[in-house]
């Protein structure tokens, strides 16, 4: 027996493969219906605010009478308009009763130090999304366990529990509504994951070398790094990866009958000439056990790594005019694209840029990567103005009023720098190469340390790329011309 042959969606278009809700424009998956019934605003008909369901021709918002979509849609428990879960109430209500059995303490009240969390979480735009987060197993038990008091409200409480991935999740929400001192979320990470590769190491001499290097060294500079900036994915990978090197070091060493103290320069010859490129993170251990005379002071090797060639001007002017032009682009790829191609600006800046970034003259945008703002030129600027007013992940209880240009997923976090790096390798964008292109076309218009100081990079980094390039300003001097 076949299965019956459905129409598609009106909105979306996908094959239907069960009998669909009819609206007055057509048939309605569940997907498009739930978030049609999520969505609030003026009614393009009668200028009410409410729920408005229905698109107008012009793509304005119908609310449903206007729309003539059947249905009511009022929650018999709070009287308000909104999706209806189960029973004639609405999706709000339904999560507040699971909120009020998950979060209280054990007496009929929500524990006082949760209601923060409590009063954030109820007043998501869609609730729907987190009654689906708390109908986990996992997520229930974490939440009682904080409720009740079983488990400490503390960061180092935290750490004891499972599943880390959720144990993540939580602690970003406890952070964003201040139920718990900020921490860098990727310092906690690679504490933790210290923690546990050091516990897995045999070799007790191993272990207690790692660990001091890990002390004196490694953290240090992330803890430096947190309190500037914010550690970020990237510098956690490195730092794993310097200490896995480290340790595959010390056991090459070993194999080969000799210890630290005992190492000789043929001895560190011979570990970078088997695989120079893999084993270079193992230089900074290297270093930081010479300056500890933990070793004999020897010559690291070097080789020259420098980056390929950057991308022509023309293919990059290509790749920004398809950023103004391809509207089948995301728009947030056009933005990291303008912001990458433009100004030169790494995915470790780009989503760390704030709505207060963003600054309005006269009429003019200037976006602030150093001192003082960039100008900002059209039809570049008025991208970056409606990309500010539809920013993704603002619809969850994770970053509601977040002033990220770039808002994560994770509450109070921006988003990750890989998720943008995938996204322009998927869409066939290099902006990597394409950054050093633009520097270089920059520095023919302005003197490097003029550069330099606008788009926040080191002047020794922007004049030697100007030296490349064959900037006519090499003979600048960089002092304060105001006068």
């Amino acid at each position: 027996m076949t299965a019956p042959d459905f129409p598609p969606c009106t909105r979306c278009g996908r094959v239907l493969r069960w009998s669909p809700v009819t609206w007055p424009e057509g048939p309605i998956c569940v997907t498009c219906r739930t978030w049609a019934l999520e969505t609030y605003g003026t009614c393009a008909g009668c200028g009410t605010e409410r729920m408005v369901p229905g698109i107008a021709d012009d793509g304005g918002r119908f609310c449903t009478d206007c729309a003539g979509i059947p249905g009511c849609y009022i929650c018999a428990r709070c009287g308000q308009e909104g999706w209806i879960q189960r029973k004639g109430t609405c999706s709000r209500c339904v999560l507040t009763e699971r909120l009020d059995d998950l979060l209280n303490d054990g007496t009929g009240r929500i524990r006082p130090e949760l209601v923060p969390l409590y009063d954030g979480l109820r007043q998501a735009e869609r609730p729907r999304t987190l009654f689906t987060w708390t109908g986990r197993d996992h997520v229930q038990r974490l939440l009682r366990l904080l409720a009740r008091g079983q488990s400490p409200l503390t960061h180092e409480g935290l750490n004891r529990l499972t599943p880390p991935r959720s144990v993540a999740y939580l602690r970003d929400l406890l952070m964003h509504y201040r139920v718990l001192p900020h921490r860098d979320r990727h310092l906690v990470f690679f504490e933790l994951w210290l923690e546990q590769w050091l516990a897995a190491i045999d070799d007790q001499d191993q272990r207690e070398l790692l660990e001091r290097f890990a002390s004196w060294d490694i953290l240090r500079t992330l803890r430096a790094a947190a309190d500037r900036t914010g550690v970020g994915a990237s510098r956690d990978r490195s730092a794993r990866r310097m200490l896995r090197k480290a340790k595959e070091f010390l056991t090459w060493i070993d194999d080969r009958g000799t210890n630290l103290p005992s190492c000789t320069q043929p001895d560190l010859d011979a570990w970078h000439a088997e695989a120079f490129l893999a084993r270079r993170p193992a230089q900074k251990f290297l270093r930081w056990a010479m300056a500890s005379h933990l070793m004999p002071r020897l010559a690291i090797p070097h080789r020259n790594t420098a980056n390929p060639a950057p991308i022509g001007h023309d293919k990059r002017i290509m790749l920004l005019r398809r950023a103004v032009e391809d509207e089948e682009l995301d728009l947030l790829d056009r933005v990291v694209v303008v912001l990458a191609l433009l100004f030169a600006q790494p995915f470790s800046r780009i989503c760390r840029l704030t709505l207060d970034d963003l600054v309005e003259e006269d009429g003019r945008l200037s976006i602030r990567f150093g001192d003082p703002p960039t100008p900002v030129p059209e039809p570049f600027a008025e991208l970056l103005r409606v990309f500010a007013t539809r920013r993704p992940n603002l619809t969850t209880a994770t970053n509601p009023e977040a002033r990220w240009l770039f808002p994560g997923r994770r509450a109070g976090q921006p988003m990750d720098t890989s998720t943008l790096a995938g996204r322009m390798r998927k869409n066939g964008l290099p902006t990597f190469h394409g950054r050093t292109a633009a520097i270089r076309q920059l520095v023919l218009q302005a003197p490097a340390p003029v550069i330099a100081r606008m788009l926040s990079y080191h002047p020794e980094h922007i004049t030697a790329l100007a030296a490349e390039a064959g900037s006519p300003w090499s003979h600048y001097a960089p002092d304060d011309h105001a006068e």
